[in-house]
């Protein structure tokens, strides 16, 4: 078998039946572009565990990892990310049934009418096609041009540019804002954002119904506000980030929260990377500076150069200093 082109990881929190589709779904390609299907299961209900296990032992899943309970999204989508060595890499989720046989031969045809370093996802609405000068139309289709985020249900992103970005931030805990923060640092960086028309290619099933947290004590719409205002008016830690990045106070390149340290069968245990925690503290110690430049009540510019230099210092202590020099030059 050759290695494969294409890592499709498929993070998955309940959904029995959707997640069924995906699969099922996804071997029904047709293509010319070898490809694994590397599944990672964040704490799901047993029987949908169990049925992941039945779909590895007959070739329909070819990489499963099994989380000890719902370690977030981006978590399960990095174990799958690291865990093969391949060009490309596609996060595909869980409600997400392709109803082309020929997807992923003709995402790739599309794709290369565009720039090589860049990212590939979905548009979701036709009308994003079209937003953004510089539009490219082929006899492929059509590549429109992202300048805030591609959505992450079903994105592809080359190891040219998680060599320099790395993998999803793990900040954000249960429900976060991967797709968002990867799509800031995609912009400071000045790579290429594209969309492609979904509609020709799949049906998404769940679309935002947030119909596998049910019964779990987690509300995605409170969730998703607090990214960008914490309970108490303060900076939402995407609004933070989203700060720091475009500031080039804080790495583009973020360190990753967990880490596996044994595996027994499928089952995955984890640890936290020690180097994560300073990562924490220089977050916390953002949030309370500029939150307090805020509650003074005072007009104070976020932009100058004394701001600046003392949230620099911060992030130099647990080295993850800003640095533009992997970027190439003619981006």
């Amino acid at each position: 078998m050759n290695p494969p082109v294409l890592n499709i990881t498929i993070p998955v929190f309940n959904r029995f039946h959707l997640t069924q589709k995906t699969i099922l779904a996804l071997r029904k390609t047709v293509t010319s572009i070898p490809f694994t299907v590397t599944v990672v299961d964040n704490g799901s209900e047993t029987a949908l565990r169990e049925r992941l296990v039945e779909l590895r032992t007959h070739g329909l899943i070819d990489n499963l990892f099994l989380l000890p309970c719902n370690m977030g999204i981006s978590c399960a989508c990095n174990i799958g990310w690291k865990s093969v060595d391949s060009p490309y890499y596609m996060k595909l989720d869980n409600d997400i049934e392709f109803i082309d046989a020929s997807w992923l031969d003709k995402l790739f045809r599309l794709w290369s009418h565009g720039h090589p370093v860049s990212t590939l996802g979905p548009a979701l609405t036709p009308e994003r096609l079209r937003r953004n000068p510089g539009t490219i139309e082929s006899q492929d289709g059509i590549l429109g041009i992202c300048t805030e985020n591609l959505p992450g249900g079903a994105i592809i992103i080359p190891k040219a540019v998680s060599d320099v970005l790395g993998y999803w931030s793990e900040d954000y805990g249960l429900y976060g804002a991967e797709d968002g923060d990867y799509g800031v640092r995609m912009n400071c960086a000045g790579f290429f954002q594209y969309y492609y028309d979904d509609r020709d290619f799949f049906i998404h099933h769940g679309y935002y119904g947030g119909t596998e947290y049910v019964g779990t004590g987690v509300d995605k719409k409170s969730e998703h506000a607090h990214l960008f205002k914490d309970k108490a008016g303060g900076f939402g830690l995407f609004v933070l980030n989203y700060y720091l990045y475009n500031m080039c106070i804080r790495n583009w390149k973020v360190p990753l929260r967990y880490r596996i340290k044994d595996m027994n069968g499928y089952n995955v245990v984890l640890e936290e990377n020690p180097e994560h925690a300073q990562i924490q503290i220089a977050l916390q110690r953002s949030k309370k500076f500029l939150d307090g430049l805020y509650n003074t009540g005072k007009k104070y510019n976020i932009y100058s150069e004394a701001v600046v230099t003392h949230l620099k210092k911060i992030w130099k202590s647990c080295d993850q200093t800003c640095s533009m020099h992997n970027i190439e030059p003619s981006l």
